[in-house]
């Protein structure tokens, strides 16, 4: 599956999940946060897409994605990215 795949069906995933994806550009990391009651992930269109897809991933790892609909694929890359902890 390719990054881009991966990272639509993570942007898919946190739709489910209600939470707001914010893309911009600017000298930042990117990550989550919550405002004003608002669960919200903050992704750098500066950064290359391996790098916004991995910022995504570590983001929604700090949500409850047990009653998330998602394929294998993503899963597993979830999953991956939580045993590394990077």
């Amino acid at each position: 599956m390719s990054p881009k795949k991966i990272y639509n069906n993570l942007l898919e995933i946190s739709k489910q999940l209600n939470i707001k994806i914010i893309k911009g550009k600017g000298n930042f990391k990117g990550g989550s946060c919550v405002y004003k009651e608002e669960n919200i992930i903050v992704l750098n269109h500066n950064k290359p897409l391996e790098v916004r897809l991995k910022n995504l991933a570590l983001s929604l790892l700090n949500f409850d994605l047990k009653t998330v609909k998602m394929d294998i694929k993503t899963k597993q890359i979830l999953e991956d990215y939580d045993v590394k902890g990077d």
